[in-house]
């Protein structure tokens, strides 16, 4: 196999990852379309391959974010790099990692800003009628408690898991 070859099995392997892990990430966070990474093919500075996807839309700084801290990319090849951020590129948030001797990166510009969530119109609750309105509800009653019963069981709360402990005095059967 000649080097082109494997540079290119291992860049299509690493975007089939990445792909596939921002995707899976997508369905745990449920924002959808709100941010999606663009990806391209890069020559790193050193000559190595590299596969780089900004992330784009509404959320793209929160999407972001989130990616790094709460998603756990499975790395599993000899050389493999867990994500980190990195800092030396001016005028972007970079969070990098090394997946089967490609380095990967997600970013996006340091000046973007998440627009804020559309809010979906309130709707109005159908009001009651006047004579609905009108009715006073009554008070709930009570529970009735024995002194016994009040240290014993978990109160009224939890009326399922009570039992009921009426004793009554043993019928006498004649035969």
């Amino acid at each position: 196999m000649t080097a082109d070859m494997t540079d290119t099995t291992r860049l299509h392997a690493a975007r089939l990852h990445a792909i596939n892990s921002w995707a899976m990430f997508d369905t745990q966070k449920h924002f959808g379309s709100d941010a999606e990474p663009s990806w391209q093919e890069e020559t790193g500075p050193d000559g190595t391959v590299l596969l780089s996807g900004q992330v784009i839309g509404r959320r793209a700084v929160w999407a972001l974010d989130r990616f790094a801290r709460d998603f756990h990319l499975h790395l599993s090849h000899l050389g493999d790099v867990r994500p980190q951020f990195d800092v030396s590129q001016p005028g972007r948030v970079v969070l990098v990692w090394r997946y089967g001797g490609v380095w990967v990166e997600l970013w996006h510009p340091e000046t973007a800003v998440d627009a804020p969530k559309v809010d979906e119109p309130a709707r109005v609750a159908p009001v009651p009628s006047v004579a609905v309105q009108a009715t006073p509800k009554p008070a709930p009653a009570p529970a009735a408690r024995t002194e016994r019963r009040s240290f014993l069981g978990p109160g009224g709360r939890l009326f399922f898991t009570r039992k009921s402990r009426t004793i009554h005095p043993k019928e006498t059967t004649t035969r």
